[in-house]
């Protein structure tokens, strides 16, 4: 429904065939991005997050950012709300928009996914209503400093000089200073400027630590850093999802409070169901089942020959790492089979060359 309003207003109807021209109206009404439909997929499970609701706070936000008046905060607090909505009604929140951005979009399409995260957070820890809604504006505006901070250096592609890096780091007060003549609830504004607060006092701008931070901005950092961690930038290359679940449960204690952690942790899967995996036997399989409380052991199904194989029960069987694009290249073209030749187990790229604990 709130897709279909930006469509309109570009002078596009449903099912319109996204001609080169039409791209450019898209533009000039100030849309980053829609979602495409094709009839020849099959459409995808519906207790998942829609990308319409994601693709319209995605948009919303950008409004905001550029003219911050309260007419576009209206429809940001009510993109807020759908996400909300969505996420009591039990949508998944797996998946996220920044697959599809450019340069100049990952900012809006990492702060809607930051939100619906924070949200689903937010939501395990029980939070009413009034507080899940400070949460998802603080949250989805939680980057809102870095339209002040030059794009080449948020996206350079070497390493930071001091000076530089004490430049983003003051992302937060600048995001706090633009929402002060704003309507946002205080609770909102404390996320945007303690979000990169940590519980140990290492964090930024103002070091603080403990119950100081506050447990709404502590849980828009989780999602951060999460989402940060498992999104290719410029700079680095993404985590597979299980290795930054495990990053962020052994920064309890000392990045963010435990209790929030805790919250995380019971909203995301480190193998997402559909992922494809190596296992400590040499084959390949798909995760086609989530096993309640053991998350590190999903039911799998194996490539070479359709068996299903529940990690649960199969103790002596474990998850290695996610399957490379090398090793699915190869079981499309054998037609669905994998051996344990087609490559040595291993640890996932990225290991060890990446931190996202300084500035996501």
């Amino acid at each position: 429904h709130y897709l279909q309003q930006f469509i309109r207003n570009a002078s596009l109807k449903k099912r319109a065939v996204l001609t080169a021209r039409n791209i450019m109206a898209l533009r000039r009404a100030g849309i980053l991005a829609v979602n495409v439909a094709n009839s020849g997929f099959k459409s995808e499970r519906r207790d998942k997050l829609e990308d319409e609701v994601r693709l319209y706070a995605m948009n919303a936000v950008q409004d905001w950012a550029h003219n911050a008046k309260n007419e576009n905060l209206a429809t940001l607090l009510q993109s807020v709300e759908v996400i909300i909505d969505e996420i009591l009604a039990g949508k998944e929140v797996v998946g996220g928009l920044a697959e599809i951005c450019s340069v100049d979009m990952y900012t809006y399409a990492h702060s809607v996914d930051v939100c619906v995260l924070a949200i689903a957070i937010g939501c395990k820890l029980n939070l009413h209503r009034k507080k899940l809604t400070c949460l998802g504006v603080g949250s989805i505006l939680h980057d809102l400093g870095k339209t002040r901070v030059p794009t080449e250096l948020l996206n350079k592609p070497g390493k930071l000089s001091p000076g530089e890096f004490n430049e983003i780091k003051k992302h937060p007060a600048y995001g706090y200073e633009i929402v002060q003549q704003s309507n946002l609830s205080r609770s909102s504004m404390e996320i945007i400027l303690n979000h990169h607060e940590r519980y140990d006092g290492a964090g930024y701008p103002r070091g603080l630590k403990g119950d100081k931070v506050g447990e709404l901005a502590y849980i828009c950092a989780v999602a951060d850093v999460y989402n940060a961690m498992t999104t290719d930038r410029a700079y680095r290359k993404a985590l597979p999802p299980h290795e930054a679940y495990e990053m962020i449960m052994a920064s309890s204690e000392s990045m963010f409070d435990p209790a929030v952690v805790v919250g995380f942790l019971q909203c995301v899967i480190p193998y997402p169901t559909g992922s494809v995996v190596r296992l400590s036997n040499g084959l390949v399989a798909q995760v086609c089942q989530q096993t309640p409380g053991l998350v590190f052991r999903p039911v799998v199904k194996l490539f070479s020959n359709g068996q299903e194989l529940d990690l649960s029960k199969e103790n002596n069987i474990v998850i290695s790492r996610p399957a490379r694009p090398v090793e699915m290249r190869q079981i499309a073209m054998e037609g669905g089979k994998s051996h344990a030749s087609i490559a040595p187990a291993g640890r996932a790229a990225g290991n060890g060359k990446f931190s996202c604990f300084g500035d996501c």
